[in-house]
């Protein structure tokens, strides 16, 4: 078992056992909305040149870089593009079309396609994520990123992107999708949001042990 395996396990059993004592407590929902909170990290919302949509934010973070840049808090969108899946390559040498339906619903929402950006994202992970945003700051001298992910994605994703991200640009900032059905002081009470709300629990404590500042 590897050292990361192993703290995973750790982390997840402390979890488990943690959360089965809460629910026998009158506490159990303000203790469990605090740790819901603890995913949820949500920088203020200014005027920003790039708009950047992760594809882990999916539909709710379409329609919160389309409500963001409708208001005209944001002068251009860049959506980080995953590299085409197995899939997507058979369907490719087949002649088949696939459409991008992310790319799709933002025009459709409004954004003009001018003010649209593609950046290769790798394999779609965070690291990848983060390093390709981080990039693409640096070498268009960006001077204010803003970027669009879930809930319970928020807090991981900001760590991350301030490790990638050049010491010498202003800070990016990250929003979180107000359409996403993960709410801090209800996300146990369904069956999909307690799933996702656990396994974001467990990352984000592997990423505090294994980057403890």
């Amino acid at each position: 078992m590897t050292l990361r395996r192993s703290r995973l396990t750790i982390a997840t059993a402390i979890l488990v056992v943690g959360l089965a004592a809460m629910l026998t407590t009158p506490v159990r929902g303000a203790v469990l909305a605090r740790v819901g909170a603890l995913l949820i990290h949500d920088d203020p919302l200014e005027p920003t040149e790039w708009l950047a949509l992760t594809r882990e934010a999916g539909d709710t973070g379409v329609l919160e870089v389309a409500d963001i840049y409708g208001a005209g808090h944001a002068e251009r969108v860049l959506l980080l593009q995953p590299q085409p899946s197995a899939v997507h390559l058979e369907f490719a040498r087949r002649g088949v079309e696939v459409s991008d339906l992310t790319l799709d619903r933002l025009l459709q929402l409004g954004v003009p396609r001018p003010d649209l950006s593609v950046v290769d994202a790798g394999e779609g992970g965070t690291t990848a994520g983060t390093l390709a945003l981080a990039d693409f700051a640096r070498r268009h001298r960006s001077h204010s990123v803003t970027v669009v992910v879930s809930p319970t994605h928020g807090r991981r994703y900001k760590r991350a992107l301030m490790r990638a991200w050049p010491k010498d640009l202003p800070a990016p900032r990250v929003r979180t999708s107000r359409h996403h059905p993960f709410r801090a002081d209800t996300w146990w009470r369904s069956r999909g949001t307690l799933r996702t709300g656990l396994v974001e629990l467990q990352k984000l404590g592997v990423d505090f042990v294994v980057h403890p500042w």
